[in-house]
């Protein structure tokens, strides 16, 4: 490599203005106290990048940590899979009916029958009247026949026979069901700054309330795509070019980065989710010597698949 350009990672000391990079990315700013201090945090996919990354702050003076986080995606499952537990869906105890429910069989909009006998309630549950309210006749004990029932007198006469239910129509086949939701993690190593006011101005240019935005003067120099190449730098599975990974949840701010990057010298073809993005290609030999330029060398610890090179 010949003279290093103006723009280089290399040609000057590090500063704190570099996470801008990170932010190119999918970095996340956070203001606090009402702007008077910031902190900067990325999720990647790599424990080896995060811990890359955390060297990186550290020479620019910034202090960070990182962790494994797991994220639940909700995903369909095929047919063949088990239909999950929704909380509140485990099994439960079938529990006593409360007092004044009518037994098994009576809706409770029906009169209960009057043929009811003591010996249908339940041991524990009291009768409405007195006994002895209830037997005002005294029972004719004689053989000539049969004895008047008189309800409480704990003798019963032959039931009736219950009407048999009528058959419930059939309802027709609707449209079949959704494929039930399941819940899968995805892993990512989080790595998060502390709050600290030299960080109060990068994200002020960076954030309108709350949403990302690109500042409208930014200007890509080598340290900060350094960082960006640190945090989602990759190349193309055919080797035919390198990807910056954008920031899936700030889909504005793709477009002004691909802009971004074209002045510093590096035009690119913006990707969607599809295919393999969001991200920003950059193709072509004489490009990819400069991207290699721009960037300096790869990194302690930082695999050379996911770093730039001629």
């Amino acid at each position: 490599m010949g003279q290093l350009s103006f723009y280089s990672a290399e040609a000057r000391q590090p500063c704190v203005g570099d996470l801008a990079g990170l932010l190119c990315g999918p970095g996340r700013a956070l203001g606090f106290a009402r702007g008077r201090a910031a902190r900067v945090s990325i999720a990647l996919d790599t424990r080896d990048r995060a811990a890359a990354v955390v060297a990186a702050l550290a020479e620019r003076g910034v202090q960070a940590r990182f962790e494994l986080v797991r994220t639940p995606v909700r995903v369909e499952a095929g047919e063949d899979d088990p239909t999950p537990h929704e909380p509140g869906d485990e099994p439960v105890a079938e529990e006593t009916a409360p007092d004044g429910v009518p037994p098994a069989g009576i809706h409770p909009d029906e009169d209960v029958p009057d043929d009811l006998a003591p010996d249908d309630i339940a041991p524990d549950e009291p009768l409405d009247e007195p006994l002895d309210d209830v037997l005002d006749d005294p029972v004719d004990d004689e053989p000539d026949g049969f004895a008047p029932v008189v309800i409480g007198s704990g003798r019963r006469r032959p039931a009736e026979p219950e009407p048999e239910p009528e058959a419930e129509p059939v309802a027709e086949a609707g449209p079949a069901e959704p494929a039930a939701v399941v819940l899968e993690f995805t892993e990512s190593w989080q790595v998060v700054t502390a709050f600290r006011t030299d960080l109060a101005g990068l994200a002020a240019r960076w954030l309108d309330g709350d949403r990302k935005v690109v500042p409208p003067d930014f200007a890509l120099d080598g340290a900060a795509l350094r960082l960006w190449a640190l945090a989602s730098g990759r190349w193309v599975e055919s080797g035919s070019g390198y990807l910056l990974g954008l920031d899936p949840e700030a889909p504005d701010t793709h477009e002004p980065l691909r802009k971004a990057l074209a002045t510093s010298g590096l035009p690119s073809t913006l990707l969607t989710g599809r295919a393999g993005g969001p991200a920003l290609r950059v193709t072509g030999r004489r490009r990819l010597e400069r991207l290699a330029e721009l960037v300096g060398r790869a990194p302690r610890g930082v695999a050379e698949r996911t770093w730039p090179a001629a």
